[in-house]
Formats: C-alpha cells, structure tokens, sequence
C-alpha cells in the first residue's frame, strides 16, 4: 500500500510540475486537462490514505505535494498579477472585507 501511495504522490508532484510549465506558456487548454489529472490522482490518494496514518513515509509525501502545491499556487498568482499589469489592471486596494479592489484599466488598448 505505501508504494502505491508514493506512486501517485510522484504523479501528482509531476502534474505540479506541467501545470508552473502550462502557467508560463499560458497554455489554458493544457491547464484544463492538467486539471483534470490532478482530480483523478487526488481522488485515488484519497483513497489510499487513511486518517490516522502518520508514518514518515506518509509524512514526507504529504509535505512534499504541500510544497508543489505552494509553488503553483504562487506561479499562478503571479501570472495573473503580471497579466492584470500587462493589461493596465491596477489594484485600487481593499474593500472592508479586506477584498482586492479593481481601479479599472490604466492605459488604453487599440485597436487595429
């Protein structure tokens, strides 16, 4: 049961890993399917844990697709910040529950 446990562990760090690729080429049809994957995996995981489980190897494996997860989770928010930049998309700050705001666009796209 433990290696099949670090198996998908290793498959899920893997999709990790091609969805910061697919963030950085802002490949969104690939981000669908990387999704997907990564569902089908976590269910399966979720499947092979077992609540009170707390072995090293359980452990380890846990902190190690936290830690893939974190990256992603970063990479993504700042691609979303760089293309809101990009796009003239300026933060106007927070409202009373503590929710960013939007300014609405700082410069003017042409059109051709």
């Amino acid at each position: 049961m433990t290696s099949e446990l670090e198996v998908i562990g290793g498959e899920l760090c893997d999709v990790f890993a091609d969805e910061r690729r697919a963030i950085a080429a802002l490949d969104h049809a690939r981000l669908e399917t990387l999704a997907q994957r990564k569902h089908e995996l976590c269910t399966r995981l979720a499947s092979q844990l077992h609540p009170l489980e707390r072995t090293p190897l359980v452990l380890a494996l846990v902190e190690r697709i936290r830690i893939e997860a974190s990256a992603t989770a970063l990479l993504a928010a700042t691609a979303a910040h760089a293309v809101r930049a990009i796009l003239g998309y300026d933060s106007g700050g927070y409202d009373r529950r503590a929710k960013p705001t939007t300014a609405g666009t700082t410069r003017v796209l042409a059109s051709l």
